[in-house]
């Protein structure tokens, strides 16, 4: 795994994405794909870059190094669960040269 410490690795829910919003479970699975192969070309060929995830935060990369910057906003509605912000806050996350595991 190239996560950090006990950061488990969980599959997308299709279904329970597509109650919450207008579109078809085909549209959503095709929208997560695409970021995702957006997401490997960039890491591949290692092209600096800002994500954002609206009402969530931006995700940086720069090179090998991929940092996340929360919300406010978000981080506050996270409050009733503060273990998640402690481990949000915590979490440092590096892509490394070679990795195999993102193909």
């Amino acid at each position: 795994s190239v996560f950090p410490g006990d950061i488990r690795k969980v599959g997308v829910n299709y279904e329970k994405i597509c109650s919450n919003i207008p579109y078809s479970l085909e549209i959503v699975q095709s929208c997560m794909k695409e970021t995702l192969r957006f997401f490997y070309r960039i890491i591949m060929n290692r092209q600096d870059t800002n994500f954002t995830l609206k009402g969530i935060g931006v995700l940086v990369i720069r090179g090998n190094e991929v940092k996340m910057t929360f919300y406010r906003n978000f981080l506050l509605s996270l409050n009733k669960y503060g273990y998640v912000v402690q481990q949000l806050l915590s979490v440092s996350l590096h892509f490394f040269q070679g990795n195999s595991e993102l193909g």
